[in-house]
């Protein structure tokens, strides 16, 4: 109880030392403070003094030189004419302000006796209510006055001078005017602070140490216009009085630190002995459940297996537990790998390699396996331990992968030996596909046979000439089709056919047999040119793409539709590329051949387009369809023949 009490005051005390120091720190650093920001402020005021009295001396200079002693602008002023004096004042002033301009100067301007603007070479508005303010204390006072005229923009320093004769007469009134802004650069050119303007009355400033008030002009409306700058925290010499207190006030934090913590230390040790424990219990929990680890002694016995070993090797802790290592040998395993991994564990060295063991029921498994030696607490040699990992699946795999590898060189061997047969079953299998496309073809006309006997069946009765030889002109039609059908699939592979075909005369024969009340073939290319595939392939190629488009046209009865069949003729490349394009907008056309596009589906086998694709692929060419929303095109890129 005595001890907690004790603790308790001197805790008391230090807070209370401790609260006294900050008051005392804080003093000096407000003092401190107060001497810098005072020697900031006479620094600046004495440099805008300066740069203020070289406004002056700069006015002084051009009102003596260039309107006391010059007797013409006497003269010019006093004629009566406003306007002559306007034009003789800029005549004989212009060419002399480009010169004034260069000592600072912003605008001159002047004003008569009756408070009237006469000239300015700025050529702006300067007959506001402040200049001619101005310039009426002048008229009245006969002296020259300095005024500032103040804007958020530019800030404008005037002084206002009188213009008189020898007989001592006031004539006119000038006013130089210098633009504040000048002052400000050079002050901050010159200082370690950034200063800009700043107006308000006295009574509406508050004390704030962050920024500097220097007042230099009282304005209007009891108004004074100051130097503030707002930069101070960022300020060298105010920033090192910063960093110095900080450091005061953190080290007497820190202290104040290190003693609650000896005060408990020794509460604190306990608590962390204790999560210690608990974090040692856990990471020995997490080995035993998910790390391959096992100690024998110095002749080979158990003392400790993890439960994740027992699991793997199939045993129980209380089956490994004073058993030899031995038990998990697999025979496999020869005598001398053991005898030399022993040699090396009683040198005292560690041991790492692969070990093929057996577990309880008599299967293998493969364990990498890291072994040194163990040691007590007087550093005697004990035993050794073992930390081992599951390599099982790993030599799994090496040994499918082998297989795989002696088979996959087998197999390249037999095709090397067979590489000949194997192009020719290709052709074969191309062709058995050509074939079956054009059988699923054959289909329609003789269907169409079919239904026309069917219809003889019906009207022999009535022995209608008319039926009967529509009937007759029918079947003609379809048999001439598939008569054309079957030539063309005799010369498919014939090795005599032409492999040199002259794309204008096929497009030709074709547009003349599809309806124009359907179909519009529009085409316009050179007449020469020839492809290099075969004629009955590139007609057969032409025909079913125009025939697929008249399906989509006639089932889902549309307009008639334009075709455009063109070349694309690649610079300085040996293909060309066969483009025909519809200009069907309907929405259904992209759903009706993505379906025959799907050359996977065999119930797409017989379409038109997949006997595109098959006699591309047989000539070595490329078919692609591009589906657009105000068009279809469909393209074959071939092997230029020649162009006579």
């Amino acid at each position: 109880m005595k001890n907690k009490n004790l603790i308790f005051r001197y805790f008391l005390y230090f807070i209370l030392s401790f609260s006294i120091a900050i008051f005392v720190i804080n003093w000096f650093k407000n003092s401190s403070f107060e001497d810098i920001l005072n020697e900031y402020k006479q620094e600046t005021l004495t440099k805008y003094n300066r740069y203020y009295e070289e406004l002056i001396k700069t006015s002084d200079f051009i009102y003596f030189n260039g309107f006391i002693k010059n007797k013409k602008l006497i003269s010019i002023f006093q004629k009566n004419d406003e306007n002559k004096i306007k034009d003789e004042l800029y005549f004989e002033f212009e060419p002399e302000f480009s010169y004034y301009k260069t000592l600072g100067i912003y605008d001159i301007s002047f004003y008569s006796l009756q408070n009237n603007p006469i000239l300015n070479f700025k050529d702006i508005n300067f007959d506001d209510n402040f200049n001619l303010k101005i310039t009426q204390k002048v008229v009245a006072s006969k002296k020259e006055l300095v005024s500032i005229k103040y804007s958020d923009k530019n800030s404008i320093v005037v002084f206002s001078k009188p213009i008189i004769d020898e007989k001592l007469n006031l004539l006119a009134v000038v006013n130089f005017e210098f633009n504040f802004n000048q002052i400000l650069n050079k002050l901050n050119s010159n200082s370690e602070l950034i200063f800009e303007k700043f107006v308000s009355n006295s009574s509406d400033i508050e004390e704030n140490k962050l920024f500097i008030l220097i007042p230099i002009f009282e304005l209007e409306d009891k108004k004074t216009l100051y130097l503030k700058s707002n930069l101070l925290e960022k300020n060298k010499k105010i920033k090192k009085l910063n960093d110095f207190y900080n450091f005061l006030t953190i080290f007497l934090g820190l202290s104040f630190a290190v003693i609650v913590f000896l005060f408990y230390r020794t509460r604190i040790q306990e608590f962390r002995n204790k999560l210690l424990k608990n974090s040692y219990d856990e990471l020995l929990s997490q080995v035993d459940r998910y790390v391959l680890k096992l100690d024998t002694d110095l002749d080979g016995k158990i003392t400790f297996a993890t439960k994740y070993f027992c699991e793997m090797s199939g045993y129980s802790k209380d089956e490994l537990i004073d058993k030899n290592v031995n038990i998990l040998r697999h025979p496999d395993m020869s005598q001398n790998f053991y005898k030399n991994l022993w040699k090396e564990l009683r040198a005292k060295k560690t041991w790492q390699g692969e070990v093929k063991n057996i577990d309880k029921f008599g299967n293998t498994y493969w364990v990498k396996t890291s072994l040194f030696p163990k040691y007590n607490e007087k550093k005697q040699h004990i035993g050794y331990s073992s930390i081992r990992t599951d390599i099982t699946a790993t030599k799994q795999l090496e040994k499918t992968n082998r297989l795989l590898k002696d088979d996959l060189s087998n197999r390249l061997n037999d095709l090397k030996i067979q590489d000949e047969t194997a192009l020719n079953s290709l052709k074969v299998a191309l062709m058995s596909k050509i074939l079956d496309s054009f059988s699923h073809q054959w289909k329609t006309p003789i269907s169409k046979i079919y239904f026309e006997l069917l219809k003889l069946e019906n009207i022999k009765n009535d022995f209608d000439i008319s039926k009967i030889e529509e009937v007759k002109n029918s079947i003609e039609n379809e048999l001439r089709e598939l008569s054309d059908m079957l030539n063309e699939t005799k010369t498919l592979f014939s090795s005599r056919q032409n492999m040199s075909s002259n794309l204008f005369d096929i497009v030709n024969k074709i547009s003349n047999k599809f309806d124009n009340s359907w179909l519009e073939i529009i085409y316009d290319f050179d007449e020469n040119i020839k492809l290099n595939i075969a004629h009955n392939d590139l007609k057969n190629i032409i025909l079913n793409i125009l025939s697929t488009i008249l399906d989509f046209v006639k089932n889902y009865s549309l307009e008639k539709v334009i075709v455009n069949i063109s070349l694309q003729i690649e610079e300085n490349s040996d293909e060309i590329v066969l483009k025909i394009e519809d200009n069907i907008k309907d929405i259904r056309k992209k759903e009706f051949l993505e379906q025959l596009l799907n050359f996977e589906d065999e119930n797409k086998f017989d379409s038109k387009i997949y006997l595109v694709k098959l006699l591309a692929d047989k000539n070595q060419a490329i078919f692609l369809c591009n589906i657009l929303e105000n068009s279809t095109g469909y393209y074959i890129k071939f092997k230029k023949a020649k162009i006579f």
